[in-house]
């Protein structure tokens, strides 16, 4: 009988065994040192971390600074030496930039697909929404992360998995839980505070009229900051009239690297108090405000600060030593004048 037993149980669970043991055999024989499914939910697997890297979208680039993995780059964007945001600190950050050394294959977000493949990648950092690009890539046997960074959850793992792509994991978890951790800290101030500031924000180039919705990142450093933006659209960014501004009444407004002059000089506006009490603040240079990089909390500390703080502190001060955390201090040192 319990032989008769034995014997069953070995029918039963015998297929189950090969099921295992040829699932185990494939991932062995898959090699994948490293994996992560990327924006698209594509699964990336290397056989060891990245090594040779493009980089075509800014968010990425910036974790790869911050991770300290810039020496893995071998090809990048051209804004990065067309911009006149971008390369006068990167340059400061890397010779081979100054010295225009790394090659162009595309623009931000965009890209060449045989000028990169003739780089010998082993991987390709885009944007998510660039399908046409991704298709030629991986069709022409690339390795390419897809990712974006329009919420504050995909900023978070824009960085862990660039981190776990190039082997700087523990780097990685020391930015993002010092991000949370400041994050909190501001937190627990805006807390105590009964009246929130109403803030309306503005992008740059001139367009007092765009401004931030409840679905984008900037609406999140807002939130960050404790104020309360007065656009309740659930938009990215939308467009508004002057009536609207007029209606929203904001006590402070935020602008994206523009002048205030912009509004003090339009009429209708004199009554709104953001403009009679001379509550507008700018976010200058952009490269240090960037709210799609763990930047986001340099923004969501300069807007708590103007909204709430201590006049007599320093707040140049408190963002330049977010970025010396942020790049370490090698980096910062090279490109704080520049802030």
């Amino acid at each position: 009988m319990k032989i008769n037993f034995i014997k069953k149980l070995i029918v039963i669970l015998f297929p189950i065994w090969i099921g295992c043991s040829g699932e185990n055999q494939k991932e062995k024989a898959n090699g994948a040192a490293v994996e992560v499914t990327d924006a698209q939910g594509h699964l990336i697997a290397l056989e060891k971390p990245a090594e040779r890297i493009v980089c075509l979208y800014e968010p990425g680039l910036d974790a790869l600074y911050m991770l300290q993995a810039e020496p893995r780059i071998v090809g990048l964007f051209n804004d990065v030496y067309s911009s006149d945001e971008l390369f006068p600190i990167f340059s400061k950050m890397d010779a081979r930039i100054l010295e225009r050394k790394l090659p162009v294959v595309g623009t931000n977000n965009q890209g060449s697909v045989e000028q990169i493949v003739g780089l010998s990648p082993d991987l390709v950092i885009v944007h998510a929404g660039q399908a046409d690009l991704i298709e030629g890539l991986r069709n022409a046997g690339m390795k390419v992360y897809a990712t974006k960074a329009e919420l504050k959850s995909e900023v978070f793992k824009t960085v862990e998995d660039i981190a776990t792509l190039t082997a700087s994991t523990e780097r990685g978890m020391e930015l993002i839980s010092y991000v949370k951790q400041k994050e909190e800290l501001i937190k627990k101030t805006s807390d105590t505070i009964a009246k929130k500031r109403r803030v309306y924000f503005t992008w740059a180039y001139g367009r007092i009229f765009s401004t931030t919705g409840t679905k984008s990142m900037m609406h999140t450093c807002l939130e960050m900051a404790g104020v309360e933006n007065v656009c309740p659209f659930e938009l990215d960014q939308p467009n508004i009239n002057a009536e609207t501004l007029i209606g929203w009444n904001p006590d402070m407004i935020v602008m994206w690297n523009d002048s205030p002059q912009l509004f003090y000089k339009r009429k209708e506006f004199a009554d709104i108090p953001a403009i009679k009490e001379k509550q507008i603040f700018n976010l200058l240079p952009m490269f240090a405000y960037n709210p799609h990089t763990l930047k986001a909390l340099c923004t969501a500390t300069a807007i708590h600060h103007w909204a709430y703080g201590d006049k007599q502190l320093d707040q140049k001060g408190q963002v330049e030593e977010i970025i010396t955390h942020l790049y370490g201090k090698q980096k910062a040192d090279k490109i704080i004048d520049l802030l």
